[in-house]
């Protein structure tokens, strides 16, 4: 079949996240996406994405996503069939198909690739191969957060799949969203040898204003200190979340404490039922997912929280003291975030080794009174949606000339078909 372009002024850009793990890959390509359809209207975004819950969150017009075959992290580099019984071999197999027939037919002027430059298993190789073999070749911008996991464990884990080689072979630009002066990515993980390709644009958070913290409580009805409990996604904020939920049993009904656990829609249902029945007795509710997490962020006294990347730089925008504990695994990424905000005094942190219901419950009390953090940290942008799409915006202005040139030499009237 052929696909004829009938609308040549609509610009087509396309994101890839491989999602094996939590949404914190999806929110970012969500949020960029969104600021650019908001600045290029004529644009249609066409998100590549394997949540399990689909797109989750809210999209404007001109974004959509294609759902891939979801899969789970394991380990370093390892992932596997996360719900569907047909094998290894016929996953990959079939991410891999869906990816190379989207990118044909879409045909993109731009494809940002999130954290994984060639895709897991290699998925993403065949396509951008075929893109780069394009008369009118997009242009390919990689995303990678700022911490990703221990420096050696990804130096080694990008030498043994070629990653290295293939950005240099593949990608036009390297966008990382973070702050050379809190974290050296370029340095951390071997990225300086492609310093030309360089962009740190700042941290990607939702710009969405939140409600203030006293409508927020009005609406929520809440009359004493609030404590908000949230995991991200919640496909790992189980552990954390028993804990708290055993340090608010230990403080007791009359703590003068309210609590609202998010537990996120990734979490599985017999862990959430679990905490739905713990919390009986108490001032707790337990939801699954809110939109305006922001704003249930903002109402909060405390928020305890893990160290995911959205998690961390949206408490920072907000100025909320907050107390985060970090994963234990299966990467380092958590834990090396929450060591570099707890030094600089922007959170108060216990490590995976030092968790109990006890040090919980002793530390709510004392945060809820400490005075001396947050501290102000002037270094943290946190407008890197908006800097990355302003850079995307730059790219198809440059694209489409380059395109129009491209076409007008093939001789005037041709009809654009995609084979």
């Amino acid at each position: 079949m052929n696909y004829t372009d009938t609308d040549s002024n609509t610009t087509c850009v396309m994101t890839y996240s491989h999602d094996g793990f939590g949404l914190g890959h999806l929110r970012r390509n969500t949020t960029i996406a969104s600021a650019l359809a908001r600045q290029v209207p004529d644009s249609s975004v066409l998100m590549m994405i394997g949540c399990p819950s689909g797109a989750v969150f809210k999209l404007p017009t001109g974004v959509d996503f294609i759902k891939l075959p979801s899969v789970i992290k394991r380990n370093t580099g390892v992932w596997l069939p996360l719900r569907l019984r047909i094998g290894l071999e016929k996953t990959k197999a079939l991410r891999v198909a869906t990816i190379q027939e989207a990118v044909r037919v879409f045909h993109p002027q731009i494809l940002l690739v999130d954290h994984v430059p060639v895709g897991i298993w290699g998925e993403l190789l065949p396509s951008l191969q075929m893109l780069k073999r394009r008369g009118d070749a997009p242009t390919i911008v990689l995303g990678l957060r700022d911490i990703l996991d221990a420096p050696e464990v990804t130096r080694t884990l990008w030498e043994r799949e070629g990653t290295y080689e293939a950005i240099r072979r593949y990608y036009d630009e390297i966008f990382i969203y973070g702050r050379k002066e809190l974290f050296d990515t370029g340095a951390a993980y071997g990225l300086n040898q492609f310093a030309p390709k360089l962009r740190y644009v700042g941290y990607v958070c939702d710009q969405e204003p939140p409600k203030s913290q006293s409508e927020m409580r009005r609406e929520l009805q809440i009359e004493n200190k609030l404590l908000v409990v949230t995991g991200g996604g919640g496909a790992d904020a189980f552990p954390m979340m028993l804990e708290c939920m055993k340090a608010l049993k230990i403080l007791g009904a009359n703590s003068g404490l309210e609590a609202i656990f998010i537990t996120g829609p990734l979490m599985e249902s017999g862990q959430r039922e679990h905490l739905g029945d713990m919390a009986k007795g108490l001032n707790v509710r337990v939801l699954v997912h809110v939109d305006d997490h922001l704003s249930y962020m903002n109402a909060a006294d405390l928020v305890v929280t893990m160290a995911g990347y959205n998690s961390l730089y949206q408490l920072v925008r907000l100025g909320k003291k907050g107390l985060v504990i970090p994963r234990s695994g299966p990467s380092a990424e958590q834990q090396t975030r929450a060591r570099l905000f707890a030094e600089r005094g922007l959170v108060d942190v216990i490590l995976p080794a030092e968790l109990s219901p006890e040090r919980v419950a002793e530390k709510i009390m004392d945060d809820l009174e400490r005075t001396d953090y947050p501290a102000y940290e002037p270094a943290f942008d946190t407008n890197g949606s908006q800097t990355a799409a302003d850079r995307l915006a730059e790219h198809l202005t440059a694209v489409r000339m380059s395109s129009t040139a491209y076409y007008s030499g093939r001789g005037q009237g041709e009809t654009r078909i995609y084979r």
